[in-house]
């Protein structure tokens, strides 16, 4: 082997090698990537399962199938605040005593696409109406 091609031959392989732990480098970098969002997704569906339990052990709903405001109010203030869930309660401006919309996004996200969760509530679907309402 002449010189000319061991020097070849060293310099693909350290092209080679430098390719390889790169490609390697990335992959670990998405893996803990794919593995912090699956951790906050975790906690945003823990928040939501814990927010819908709340409301669906609570007595919030008058006999006509509609919530009662003030109960929901307090129920949604007796649930302990995380510091790393930015929740929000709106209620639904053209049905406010039977439509509430629950947001939950992560209070430390990436601001160009922070993971988020909305869910619509209502008295029916939280279990609260077993008959049909008059």
């Amino acid at each position: 082997m002449t010189l000319t091609e061991v020097v070849v031959s060293a310099a693909i392989l350290g092209i080679s090698t430098q390719v390889g732990l790169q490609g390697w480098a990335s992959t670990a970098k998405a893996s803990a990537s794919a593995a912090l969002i699956d951790q906050q997704h975790q906690q945003l569906e823990q928040r939501l399962l814990a927010s819908r339990r709340l409301l669906q052990a609570s007595d919030l709903v008058d006999v006509a199938c509609r919530f009662d405001v003030d109960a929901v109010d307090d129920a949604l203030a007796a649930l302990p605040a995380d510091p790393a869930v930015l929740e929000g309660w709106v209620w639904d401006p053209l049905e406010p005593t039977t439509r509430l919309w629950l947001t939950l996004q992560l209070a430390e996200a990436d601001a160009d696409t922070p993971p988020e969760r909305r869910l619509l509530l209502t008295p029916a679907g939280l279990g609260h109406c077993p008959r049909e309402a008059q």
